[in-house]
């Protein structure tokens, strides 16, 4: 199954079955203080000179999320929409969990966007299906039930299951629900990254021909080496199943994990886009990934 998401470019087709594509994560004022600023100061060059550099380094669609201390989510979303959707032509990614401000960025986004996001949480699929649903559009389903984050890989399926018969009795097409499996850190439980990973293979299992997402860079928050990191986790859960990971590809050890995951599924015939990446490299950078 397929899901289809369009900005004011291309479409652009999810498919487990088919080359990984991914979400940039850096519009997301949370821990950057120079992207608050902007937002506070209504700074939209800045924002969407953030969205630039992440469709060059390769990200295929573009969270958006303005969730910043003190910001006015219903007022300064959709304007940090209407900033980024006119930078750059891929699909965008609505990520807000406020009935008001998801409203009122879908009212100016462009094409079919993703939105980013439903728990197991009743208050939550009562507020956002029906947005959702209502204009026919693809979800993220955070594997987050009624009492929080389940500790295992069963348990985070069991509620994706729950979620995705919510969905589908709202009216969503059950392929437009993409799962995420939650990304914890490693700094915070040591097994933070087994249970995730575990829960992307039973996911893959049990929902073959569904998109699994999930912020990849929270497995290193807390933890020296972020991006290394990253890197090796995200090269890990690609080949287990998670094919629309949320991260930032503008390093270059993301960008090159990516790559060579598809080039070990199979994905990237005669690995032809992992060696114009390289061709597109700089020799120092080369050099150090060998």
């Amino acid at each position: 199954m397929t899901v289809l998401l369009k900005g004011k470019g291309e479409p652009l087709n999810l498919d487990p079955a088919s080359q990984i594509r991914t979400i940039g994560e850096r519009i997301n004022p949370s821990g950057r203080k120079r992207l608050q600023q902007a937002m506070d100061s209504r700074d939209w060059a800045y924002v969407a000179s953030e969205a630039q550099r992440q469709v060059e380094a390769g990200a295929d669609i573009i969270d958006v999320n303005a969730g910043g201390t003190g910001i006015d989510e219903a007022a300064v979303l959709p304007e940090v929409v209407q900033a980024v959707a006119g930078a750059v032509p891929v699909p965008l990614c609505i990520d807000t969990r406020l009935p008001a401000a998801l409203e009122a960025a879908l009212a100016v986004s462009p094409g079919r966007p993703l939105v980013n996001s439903i728990s197991g949480e009743k208050a939550v699929l009562e507020s956002i299906l029906p947005i959702v649903a209502e204009r026919g559009l693809p979800v993220i389903a955070l594997c987050i039930g009624t009492g929080g984050i389940p500790g295992s890989a069963g348990e985070r399926v069991k509620v994706a299951y729950q979620i995705l018969d919510a969905a589908v009795r709202a009216r969503v097409k059950s392929e437009d629900v993409v799962f995420d499996p939650i990304v914890m850190s490693v700094g915070a439980d040591d097994q933070a990254a087994r249970v995730t990973l575990e829960t992307i293979r039973m996911l893959r299992q049990e929902f073959p021909g569904h998109s699994i997402t999930g912020g990849a860079s929270n497995i290193s928050f807390g933890m020296p080496a972020r991006a290394m990191l990253n890197a090796s986790f995200i090269a890990v859960a690609a080949v287990l199943g998670m094919n629309v990971p949320i991260t930032d590809v503008t390093y270059t050890e993301l960008r090159f994990a990516l790559l060579a995951a598809d080039v070990f599924l199979g994905q990237d015939k005669r690995t032809r886009r992992f060696m114009r990446h390289l061709r597109s490299l700089k020799v120092s950078q080369i050099e150090g990934a060998g």
